[in-house]
């Protein structure tokens, strides 16, 4: 039997035996070899950005609490002046003048302006006071004047009647003053001045808008007839006539203050009319027929004028 010794192979065979990695295999070695040392590398990069953050926010959270202790010692300081500006005596009020009142009273005024002699000045409000001084009735506009340090002057305009209305309501009928627009602005009170002409018939389901006489209205037709006496006529002033009465059927009548009859004038053509009157009027005053008079109708005819109880010409 032969025995077999087996060759053992040289140093130089086994290194050259050793099987060599491909490149596909080299650069995938590379990459895990460079991919486990970037985290040591990124790290302090990370690191200074976090307290970098860190910094910022301790940074603005000193400056907001410098804001706000600056805010609250700047608020405390001026409630402090405000409160010694109050108590000064400077701008405590010594002085309040009011003018143009007429039928509002001066107290009346300053209750409702609420100024007190003493109190300051610098808490009045001057609009608002305006506004409270404007409600009552007879204020037609108001101004305040301040003058500082420690006076107040107060300019009222009123309103200034033209005539009176006796309005026909469910509670039954009061009188109130009207402006030449034809608005009410105030109840006719005990003791005032009455001697104004007065429109009588007015209802407020046919002759009302609001607080005026509806335009188109008999009531408003009234108050332009006695625009046109107002204008300064000597035969027909406004001071002759004593009440111009609305009937919804008959038109307006109209009354002089010291002559009994009644005055017809329909319920259109006013203007026309008024001329006319007026023509009728001078005539009768010329002849010294018109205590004879009994009624004038200038609705008879388009062109004629009725005069009951005298004769005229024309």
């Amino acid at each position: 039997m032969a025995i077999y010794t087996p060759r053992q192979s040289s140093s130089r065979s086994r290194k050259g035996g050793a099987k060599k990695p491909g490149k596909t295999g080299g650069l995938l070695a590379r990459l895990f070899r460079r991919n486990k040392r970037m985290p040591k590398s990124v790290r302090p990069q990370t690191m200074v950005a976090g307290a970098q953050r860190l910094w910022q926010w301790k940074r603005l959270a000193r400056s907001t609490v410098l804001v706000g202790v600056l805010l609250v010692v700047a608020g405390t300081v001026l409630w402090g002046a405000t409160q010694l500006l109050f108590r000064s005596t400077i701008f405590r009020l010594t002085d309040i003048k009011v003018t143009g009142t007429r039928v509002a009273t001066q107290r009346q005024i300053l209750d409702l302006v609420g100024l007190q002699q003493g109190g300051s000045l610098l808490r009045f409000d001057a609009k608002a006071a305006v506004a409270r001084i404007e409600s009552h009735p007879w204020v037609e506009r108001a101004e305040i004047t301040t003058n500082w340090p420690s006076a107040v002057e107060i300019a009222i305009r009123e309103h200034r009647p033209f005539a009176l209305v006796n309005l026909e309501e469910a509670k039954g009928r009061r009188l109130y003053y009207i402006d030449r627009s034809g608005r009410l602005f105030a109840e006719a009170g005990q003791g005032q001045e009455l001697d104004f002409p007065v429109i009588t018939g007015v209802r407020p389901d046919k002759d009302m808008e609001g607080d005026r006489l509806a335009k188109g209205s008999l009531a408003g037709a009234a108050c332009s007839l006695l625009e046109m006496a107002a204008r300064g006529n000597a035969i027909l002033p406004i001071q002759a006539v004593s009440e111009v009465h609305v009937d919804q059927g008959q038109g307006l009548i109209l009354y002089l203050v010291d002559r009994p009859f009644p005055v017809y004038f329909g319920t259109d053509r006013f203007p026309l009319k008024y001329g006319r009157l007026v023509r009728v009027l001078e005539q009768l005053y010329a002849k010294k027929q018109v205590d004879a008079v009994k009624e004038i109708r200038m609705d008879y005819l388009d062109d004629k004028v009725l005069v009951t109880g005298v004769q005229i010409d024309g």
